[in-house]
């Protein structure tokens, strides 16, 4: 099992611990912010750590990716991102790959500048084995899913509005996994054309994972019907009730 050591934050967290003759229970609401003490992102930058090649953790949340062989660009998965507009306000030369898509006039960023994209590429060799992990669900612990924040990226809503046509849809699923048993599924839509509303996700909107239950793993999957847009989409705040036995 996977297993990673990077955690850039101290994390205040609110907790009980209890002690119920066979060791200590600490309970508290975990939410994944992203917002790491001494990363310096600056706008339009993406960040990994080739020290840390598999992904990245909050708290006991492992975000995992995949990174070419020399380690050096980032294949799939998930990898950090940051939300900054430049004092001028012109963004045409910021590169939109990784770029959250926000209507300025009704939006603010849900937790802070850092976020994390999720990439799934075409090739699922370039692709991590899970997605998220648990990394105490063997000790006895639990993880029990409650959401996140999503929205769409700027290239994928460019591209949405070149090639879908009535009646494309694209949506991302959720699927939970604990000691190999499937848990649950959730789903999305991040963007839907009907003869009624054409509609593209342009704020930070919560993704219900509740149905997933207690989880060891979750997987996400981004389809579309048309194959010329690329599945990408941007994540922040993921809640969790923690449960730890230790």
């Amino acid at each position: 099992m996977k297993r990673l050591f990077f955690i850039l934050a101290a994390l205040a967290l609110v907790s009980s611990c209890l002690d119920d003759g066979s060791g200590s229970r600490t309970k508290y609401t975990l939410t994944a912010t992203f917002q790491y003490q001494g990363l310096d992102l600056g706008a339009d930058s993406t960040y990994f750590s080739t020290k840390t090649p598999e992904g990245f953790s909050f708290d006991l949340l492992n975000f995992y990716h995949q990174l070419d062989s020399d380690q050096i660009w980032f294949d799939g998965g998930f990898i950090l991102s940051n939300y900054e507009m430049p004092e001028s306000g012109v963004t045409d030369r910021l590169h939109n790959t990784y770029r959250l898509y926000l209507n300025p006039e009704a939006n603010k960023n849900q937790s802070g500048n850092i976020y994390t994209v999720y990439h799934q590429n075409p090739d699922s060799a370039l692709m991590p084995k899970h997605d998220v992990e648990f990394a105490y669900a063997v000790q006895g612990s639990s993880c029990t899913m409650l959401g996140c924040f999503i929205t769409n990226t700027v290239e994928v809503a460019d591209s949405i509005k070149a090639n879908f046509v009535l009646g494309d849809k694209m949506t991302v699923k959720a699927t939970g996994y604990l000691f190999g048993k499937k848990t649950g599924e959730a789903e999305f839509t991040l963007a839907e054309y009907t003869a009624k509303n054409d509609s593209i996700v342009s704020c930070w909107t919560l993704f219900d994972l509740e149905e997933l239950g207690t989880v060891e793993y979750v997987d996400f999957e981004v389809s579309s019907t048309n194959p010329n847009v690329p599945a990408y989409f941007c994540m922040d705040s993921m809640g969790a009730n923690m449960d730890i036995v230790y």
